[in-house]
């Protein structure tokens, strides 16, 4: 990983791989990364990547995203919501901050309120 990552996305805990489906919840205390097929929702306490070939058919709720797939679901996050150029989100969001880049296609609601700062517990 870049060290230009933030702290919460520079560690990645689990990995889901293009050739693994996952029925259920996923629950993370830290970051992961799904370039497979994720059927459920996934809460994650750091950053959730959604690589180019990953679809995932639930809600996302975490610190912060980036998605390069295709995600259908709402997604929720504490700081930031990046879509690249590759991707195509069916849901709503609700971000402090939202980035998108050209060529991303994002079909439903940005919703976005301010974070209350993190607590010396959230920064370790």
């Amino acid at each position: 990983m870049p060290s230009r990552l933030p702290g919460k996305v520079r560690k990645i805990d689990s990995y889901i791989g293009t050739n693994s489906t996952l029925s259920g919840d996923i629950f993370s205390k830290s970051s992961l990364c799904i370039e497979g097929v994720v059927e459920g929702n996934i809460f994650a306490d750091g950053s959730v990547i959604v690589g180019k070939a990953a679809y995932i058919s639930g809600n996302i709720e975490a610190h912060s995203t980036a998605v390069s797939g295709k995600v259908k679901g709402n997604i929720i996050v504490r700081d930031y919501a990046k879509l690249t150029s590759s991707c195509t989100v069916d849901g709503d969001i609700h971000a402090a901050n939202f980035i998108t880049d050209e060529g991303s296609i994002f079909n439903g609601k940005c919703y976005m309120t301010p974070t209350e700062p993190e607590t010396e517990e959230e920064k370790a």
